[in-house]
Parts: C-alpha cells; structure tokens; sequence
C-alpha cells in the first residue's frame, strides 16, 4: 500500500548553471515557504534516482530545467508525456532523462501508472559550460515556481497543468 506522501523532487546539476533551476526552487521552497502536512522535499543530481523516490507514493511534482528556445524563466507545468517538447542538453552527464526514469519507475511498481506525476519546468538555454550561478532570469523565476508548486500541493491548480 502507498503510504499518502507527496514528493517536490527537484532535478539538475547546480554546477551546469541554469540546469540547476530544479535544484534551486525546492531550496527555496524548503527554506521560505510552510508545506502542507504529508509533502517531502527531495533533490538529486541524477535523474536515475527518480526511480527510487517515486516508489511508494501517490503524487509526486518533479522540477527540472526544460531546454527551451522559449525566454529562460518561463515556467511550464506538464504531464511527464509532454517532456518529449523539450530536448535533453546535448553533454547531458546524466545516464538517462527525466522522462525515462518516470517511465521506468512506472514500469518497476506494481501500480506505478496511478501514480499521479506533475512536472514544473523552468526554461533555459543549454547549458554553456561550467558555472554555479543561475542567470538573473532564472532566478527570478524562482518564486513563480515556487507558487506553482504550492498551487499543485493545495489542488488549486487544475487548469493549467496537463
């Protein structure tokens, strides 16, 4: 049986610049704003350890960085279907994305497809080298993610998320 826990799972990696925008809105959630009962917040660095954090739980809100040619801080909230929109960066250092883990953590659990996955994405430029600041438009874009989120765990969001 699934225990009732809600996961915020932020995604990327804090030393590729902008791809660390998944990593950077559950800090800021975990430190600025009061979580509902029963919601834990995870980061990861490899996408790979998805598999293990979606195991057990009922609803799960993953954010990542989306490789866009949108304006970088645009937030999208997805199905983990849409992901296929946005490219992986091209020098990835993760052994597989965000979409196949989902899909391989939904093909492991017994009732993996009930799992009830949203995906926040803040939209970047691939990542141009090595560099531990987030841009300023990423950064702002920090708090409106933030605010998605917090949308999502109150069920107050329903029409803009697929």
């Amino acid at each position: 049986m699934k225990s009732a826990a809600t996961r915020v799972i932020g995604v990327g990696q804090p030393a590729a610049g902008d791809d660390g925008a998944g990593i950077a809105v559950v800090r800021a959630l975990r430190e600025g704003y009061w979580l509902p009962s029963g919601v834990e917040i995870h980061e990861t660095t490899d996408p790979g350890q998805l598999i293990d954090l979606l195991d057990g739980i009922r609803r799960a809100i993953v954010v990542d960085a989306l490789v866009s040619d949108e304006r970088p801080g645009t937030i999208r909230c997805l199905a983990p279907d849409q992901l296929s929109r946005y490219p992986r960066a091209p020098f990835s250092c993760h052994g597989m994305g965000v979409a196949e883990a989902i899909g391989l953590a939904r093909a492991l659990a017994a009732d993996g497809a009930g799992i009830d996955i949203r995906i926040v994405g803040v939209t970047i430029k691939p990542p141009a080298g090595y560099s531990c600041a987030l841009s300023s438009s990423v950064a702002a874009a920090l708090p409106l993610a933030a605010s998605l989120i917090l949308e999502l765990l109150a069920g107050e969001n329903t029409g803009t998320c697929a």
